[in-house]
């Protein structure tokens, strides 16, 4: 059997920023010739740092290199990919910091996927999320580079001690603010009735997973729970910006298809100075 795939994304400011400086990618690579071969897509969720210009720039920056960069790589090795194209965005994003005082010390989170057929490719720099929700149970895929992270993987401080704290929104790790980084990889294998989830923070900060679980049971298609899910994070203060893209396996039993919504946020990246 192979499987229909569906995704779509969405973005909003959120109820208090005047800026969205988060960005999102969802592309279809399947092959358009004829014959079976496996569907396939690129996704990606960025989350800007370092203000309301350099963050959204650096955002931009990381889709932009993502979208480009695939045109031009046939047969790729997903990890390979992932692998470049995280490097190469995060020495682009370097070097227009190093260069222009406006865009000093910008960043951003991104994390990505390549799709194809059953196996998903993901590769992960900041805090922005991959989730996998499977059989009722939802699972954090990648992990957080950042100071809430550490505290929770070295059991070092409570939740609400976390939430307290003037370091909870610290990145460790962001394309863009050092000169060189590394990516987290990982890959899995879907399976019938699967759905992921990739998030920026505005969105898993404000809204509890168990909510999360409940919204992704009610609404399986991605773009009504792409829906639900940035209006329960407005509902819950919508202190930052919020995106979410949301994709679904399902069992198909002629040719693999791929539905997604071909959309991509990527305001227009200023020119250079």
């Amino acid at each position: 059997m192979f499987p229909r795939i569906e995704a779509f994304g969405q973005s909003d400011a959120g109820c208090v920023r005047e800026v969205n400086e988060d960005n999102f990618l969802c592309l279809d690579l399947s092959p358009k010739t004829a014959g079976v071969r496996p569907a396939s897509f690129l996704l990606a969720v960025a989350d800007g740092i370092g203000g309301h210009a350099g963050g959204s720039v650096a955002s931009a920056m990381a889709i932009q290199i993502l979208r480009e960069d695939i045109r031009n790589v046939d047969g790729i090795d997903p990890r390979t990919y992932l692998d470049n194209v995280f490097r190469k965005a995060n020495r682009m994003i370097y070097e227009r910091a190093s260069r222009e005082p406006d865009h000093a010390g910008m960043g951003t989170t991104l994390v990505a996927a390549i799709g194809r057929g059953e196996r998903v490719f993901l590769a992960n720099v900041g805090d922005s999320r991959a989730y996998l929700f499977r059989d009722g149970d939802l699972r954090q895929l990648t992990e957080d580079h950042s100071w809430a992270g550490e505290q929770r993987r070295r059991n070092l401080l409570s939740e609400q001690e976390i939430r307290r704290s003037p370091f909870r929104s610290m990145i460790t790790r962001s394309l863009g603010y050092t000169e060189n980084v590394a990516a987290d990889t990982l890959d899995v294998v879907a399976g019938e009735g699967d759905v992921f989830l990739f998030c920026t923070d505005g969105l898993y900060g404000l809204v509890p997973e168990k909510r999360i679980v409940k919204i992704l049971k009610k609404h399986p298609e991605p773009k009504a729970a792409c829906d639900v899910l940035i209006a329960a994070a407005k509902e819950a203060g919508g202190d930052d910006n919020v995106t979410a893209v949301v994709v679904s396996y399902r069992e198909s039993k002629s040719s693999p298809t791929v539905r997604l919504s071909d959309t991509v946020r990527i305001p227009p990246v200023p020119e250079k100075s």
